[in-house]
């Protein structure tokens, strides 16, 4: 097993090139969000989804491989996994919601709704899953942890320029 701040430091490094790596996705995004209400198409929600969640698949698969990396258990291993498999959830459920409404089995109403609560409930499991991961193992990273740390560090950095 690695030491805490060991994982602490590679989780900051493999979050701090892969963030890099989602800049132009992002713009490429709210282009596609521009374009979509000035045309008003669904299908227009098909490239958003493609180019909004095919980074954030790159980015887990990233963090699934380095989590694996800091265990050998079989339980963390699958839970580890299993979080992968909740990111790539996500995009599946827009995917097949922009399919019912293209069919017409649902309003855009309800889409807006069913996108809303099931993203916000597969967060929710996702963040239960890193509690559920740092119970099995100690010296885990959580999310929480590493975004206060990067946090932290911003700010170090903007006092170190501000005197």
């Amino acid at each position: 097993m690695v030491d805490h701040e060991v994982r602490l430091e590679r989780m900051l490094k493999n979050d701090e090139k892969r963030k890099r790596q989602m800049v132009i996705p992002l713009i490429g995004v709210m282009l596609l969000f521009f374009l979509y209400f000035w045309k008003t198409d669904i299908l227009l929600l098909l490239p958003m989804l493609l180019v909004g969640q095919v980074p954030l698949l790159y980015h887990a698969w990233h963090r699934k491989k380095l989590l694996l990396l800091f265990n050998e258990d079989t339980r963390y291993q699958q839970l580890v996994r299993f979080e992968f498999l909740l990111n790539f959830a996500q995009p599946l459920l827009l995917l097949i919601l922009i399919a019912c409404i293209e069919l017409e089995w649902i309003t855009l109403l309800t889409f807006i709704i069913a996108a809303f609560i099931g993203i916000i409930s597969l967060l929710t499991l996702s963040v239960r899953l890193d509690r559920k991961l740092k119970e099995i193992d100690p010296l885990h990273v959580t999310g929480v942890e590493l975004g206060h740390v990067q946090f932290e560090r911003k700010k170090q950095k903007r006092r170190k320029v501000n005197g």
